[in-house]
């Protein structure tokens, strides 16, 4: 069955509409799609992938460039500037935004020796605005393209990479997070604020906790453990680490992970709350959790795309339950942009969106 999607926050296709929950229709762009597409949202920007082709929508001139990758496109991910494409045949491409130009990216056959050329392939990418990270298998290479970082044992298995606006996440097979990059804001999470960290590094404060989801943001970051709980680090400029106390967290900088108090002050009813997946945009993070409810922390996706009426100070109440969701059967929150999240539904008919719509 065919996949639908819908968005909420800001929606590159409908400026006019920010804010508000819609539903994406990809027909108008792809004539011979079977309806499965791979999104990535920059601050001005749709990249948009089906099969080989990948179309970039510009918010700002409303206008479209379609590339043919020259096979199926199986990843992306684009920061403000370009885009990088993972091609089923291993290739790895990168698409210039602004001068619409498609490179291949070869630093493999640069970096590895003969021997280990042939079977090198990259498995994962991330694109920040100060980094790009590709990770290979089975050598589990990490490298900030075009330069090795680091190379984890052969008994490691790479989980997940997440990349805020300037410094990445990793996760293992076996529970560990490691960091690197800028920490100016703590979003390192080593208890320390420090201007750039070369080498992944495990975070020690999580050490002997099993981690199971990753996020970064602008410039926090978010895990989940096997025991549903959820980390928080970095930067709390918007309330997006979903503190309580606001007289403590307004603003401030917090460098080593904080377990989040989903109790909230009122709400005793939170107490049982298991969060299962985590997603971080510039300003906010959301949580799911192990009944399908969603939570939100910091930016209010919709007053902020209202300029007359956007808070510059909002307050800090912690996470609040997120309620603006397509209804309907089997409907998932699907990714986070910077300042939008994307929904989608495999199954079922869909009655429509939410008719109740508060953060």
């Amino acid at each position: 069955m065919t996949a639908k999607y819908w968005i909420y926050g800001f929606n590159p296709f409908d400026v006019d509409g920010n804010g508000d929950l819609k539903e994406l229709d990809f027909s108008q762009f792809f004539s011979d799609s079977k309806g499965e597409f791979l999104i990535e949202l920059t601050a001005t920007h749709a990249l948009v992938a089906t099969g080989s082709s990948l179309l970039a929508f510009s918010c700002i001139n409303e206008t479209s460039h379609t590339v043919d990758a020259g096979s199926r496109i199986v990843q992306l991910s684009a920061n403000n500037w370009y885009c990088l494409i993972l091609l089923e045949n291993g290739h790895l491409l990168k698409y210039d935004i602004y001068s619409q130009q498609t490179n291949k990216l070869d630093f493999l056959t640069v970096e590895n020796s003969p021997e280990t050329e042939s079977t090198e392939t990259i498995t994962h990418i991330a694109c920040g605005e100060k980094v790009s990270v590709a990770v290979t298998s089975p050598g589990k290479f990490v490298f900030n393209i075009p330069s090795k970082t680091f190379t984890f044992p052969k008994h490691v298995r790479i989980r997940k990479i997440a990349v805020g606006l300037e410094h990445c996440l990793l996760l293992t097979g076996n529970g560990d997070v490691y960091s690197w990059g800028c920490g100016l804001r703590g979003q390192l999470g080593n208890g320390e604020i420090t201007p750039h960290q070369e080498r992944p590094q495990l975070v020690e404060a999580l050490a002997g906790v099993k981690i199971v989801d990753i996020a970064a943001g602008g410039w926090h970051s978010a895990v989940v453990s096997s025991f549903g709980d959820l980390y928080c680090w970095g930067w709390n400029s918007k309330g997006q680490l979903g503190l309580v106390d606001e007289k403590q967290s307004k603003g401030a900088v917090f460098a080593l992970p904080q377990v989040i108090d989903f109790a909230g002050k009122h709400d005793e009813e939170l107490d049982e709350i298991s969060i299962e997946m985590v997603h971080c945009g510039y300003g906010h993070t959301v949580v799911v959790s192990s009944k399908g409810e969603l939570y939100f922390s910091g930016n209010d996706l919709r007053k902020k795309l209202d300029y007359a009426h956007v808070e510059r100070n909002p307050k800090l109440c912690g996470f609040k339950q997120f309620e603006c969701v397509p209804k309907g059967e089997g409907v998932k929150l699907w990714k986070s942009g910077p300042n939008s999240l994307v929904f989608i539904s495999e199954v079922g008919e869909m009655s429509g969106q939410s008719t109740s719509c508060r953060q």
